[in-house]
């Protein structure tokens, strides 16, 4: 027995040996841990069954904008713009007064570019179409609100946060950020709409009441999330006029992502070492109170 014993000691010495080395080996930095731009769309926004929605607006600003600045202000309801830099570059005045009424401003390409292969082949591409719209948005936004992008088409590659975060300036982005509501347009099984989407709405050539059922259905089965609209159509602002008051009266309240406190764990915290974020996975479905 005493044999055994003895020649197992030096396996078991070697055991120890190694697992002190291993401790005593600083932890290698985890890449992209302290980045912006996720390697896939931020799916989790923690607002599902809040009685909290983020009204997010994709492609504009365009001659509908103005009115729908009025309908917002009308209601006392602020919201996240997504904004064209073709577009952008032509309305500088409406992303002024996006601003100064309390909106947030946010990044959604330089014109509406799929960002698929050919991006991914070529970086200073990409980069182009970031960094195109956040000149004109920095001059209104500066630092008095977060940055945050949404992909065209909710088309993303893993290797497009590795270029975006390892530029100085275009790192300050939160994205992709994606949509709970109204992302299709679908129906029961008796041909009720039971979710809209506006520009699909308006293809099929819906009324902004037919559309806005659509909107309201989801909502209510979802009692929250960020909304996907376009403001590049009078229909959708008609829309938006109709039923904003009634989820006014219903309890909803509204935020900007500036106020989804999800997003947060995408931000850089200065300095720090945190493990990258799932973003698929909120770390709490609970919006905190502002």
């Amino acid at each position: 027995m005493r044999s055994k014993i003895l020649a197992s000691a030096p396996a078991a010495v070697a055991v120890l040996v190694l697992a002190m080395v291993f401790l005593a080996v600083p932890t290698t930095r985890v890449e992209n841990a302290n980045a912006y731009f996720q390697p896939t769309n931020i799916r989790a926004s923690g607002l599902i069954g809040t009685k909290t929605l983020a009204l997010t607006f994709d492609d504009g600003p365009s001659t509908f904008t103005a009115e729908l600045l009025d309908v917002l202000a009308e209601n006392n309801v602020k919201a996240t713009f997504f904004v064209l830099g073709t577009r952008a570059r032509n309305h500088s005045a409406l992303l002024a007064r996006m601003a100064r009424e309390g909106h947030v401003i946010a990044n959604h390409s330089y014109n509406h570019a799929q960002l698929g292969r050919r991006y991914a082949a070529s970086p200073e591409l990409l980069t182009e179409q970031i960094a195109g719209t956040d000149a004109l948005i920095t001059v209104h936004a500066g630092n008095n609100q977060g940055y945050y992008f949404r992909a065209p088409y909710g088309v993303w590659r893993r290797v497009h946060a590795d270029v975006l975060n390892a530029d100085p300036v275009l790192k300050k982005y939160v994205g992709p950020v994606y949509w709970d509501i109204g992302g299709e347009t679908a129906f029961d099984d008796e041909g009720q709409v039971r979710a809209s989407a506006d520009w699909d709405c308006w293809s099929r050539d819906w009324t902004p009441d037919e559309c806005g059922l659509g909107y309201m259905r989801e909502i209510a089965r979802k009692r929250g999330g960020i909304v996907l609209m376009h403001d590049i159509r009078e229909r959708t602002v008609r829309m938006v006029r109709n039923v904003l008051p009634v989820l006014r009266a219903e309890g909803y309240k509204f935020v900007t992502l500036d106020e989804v406190r999800s997003l947060d764990q995408f931000k850089t915290p200065s300095g720090e070492d945190v493990p990258v974020a799932d973003a698929g996975t909120p770390s709490s479905n609970v919006l905190m109170a502002r």
